[in-house]
């Protein structure tokens, strides 16, 4: 055999050894595998995991703000990283989630979808495996590459940037709703560029790291609305948020605020 051909079987081999632990596509979908390798890596274990609570509607009424849940309730694990993405949206991936110190029970927010397609949720446990949970849903389309309706309004710059929060107790944990006002411009429409918050921390008071952290992508909707459910912890803590061109945002999430 000659070096050439054993290079080739060697690197054959290879490959079909890095996707040895991820199992069938229950969807179907064409980007099931180039998606899972682009967002969590090549050499990984996947397991499809119903204990991960997925929920998007059945159908979009308005592909340009798709409400997703994912709760994580029914897991045993401690989450030790989240990625979610959109299998056939121009830009799939939607965000990805570092834990801080208290454990993540909830997050919803709304995205866009440019057409039917099927929503992941990849969750990575303390030994490295990754647990998928998929949900489909179906949507007229062009999510991705309607114009912003927030920028259309000649007064937007006096509310851009405006957040609203609050706390609500849920038993020994509290669930943080939050709406900032942003175009969340995903770059799609012709002589708009993409303008959106990327980077989004929940921070108490005196942490050296945030109590959780989110990468944001363009597939997330304009005005986002973030719901995060938490241990309650000491204090009321920041809602830090930066967008990609270095606009800072924040707010103390109090019980009482509006």
């Amino acid at each position: 055999m000659t070096l050439g051909r054993w290079l080739c079987l060697v690197l054959v081999w290879a490959s079909v050894l890095a996707h040895a632990e991820v199992p069938d596509d229950p969807f179907h979908s064409p980007m099931w595998r180039y998606n899972l390798e682009r967002y969590l890596g090549s050499d990984i274990e996947v397991r499809h995991d119903e204990r991960i609570d997925l929920q998007v509607p059945a159908f979009a009424e308005d592909s340009a703000q798709v409400p997703l849940t994912l709760d994580l309730s029914r897991f045993p694990h401690r989450p030790r990283r989240i990625v979610t993405w959109v299998d056939l949206n121009p830009v799939p991936h939607l965000f990805s989630y570092d834990p801080g110190e208290l454990p993540l029970r909830v997050i919803s927010l709304n995205f866009r979808v440019q057409q039917a397609t099927t929503v992941r949720a990849a969750v990575q446990d303390e030994a490295g495996t990754w647990h998928v949970a998929s949900a489909h849903v179906d949507a007229a389309g062009g999510g991705c590459t309607a114009p912003s309706l927030t920028a259309a309004n000649p007064d937007w710059e006096r509310s851009f940037g405006t957040i609203h929060g609050r706390a609500f107790p849920r038993g020994d944990h509290l669930r943080y709703k939050t709406h900032v006002m942003h175009p969340m411009d995903s770059g799609m429409v012709g002589n708009v560029p993409a303008f959106f918050i990327d980077r989004v921390e929940l921070r108490g008071a005196g942490e050296t790291s945030p109590l959780l952290s989110l990468t944001l992508s363009e597939s997330a909707a304009e005005n986002p609305m973030f719901v995060f459910e938490l241990p309650q912890p000491p204090s009321a803590p920041l809602l830090w948020m930066r967008d990609n061109n270095g606009n800072v945002f924040e707010r103390r999430l109090e019980g009482d605020a509006e």
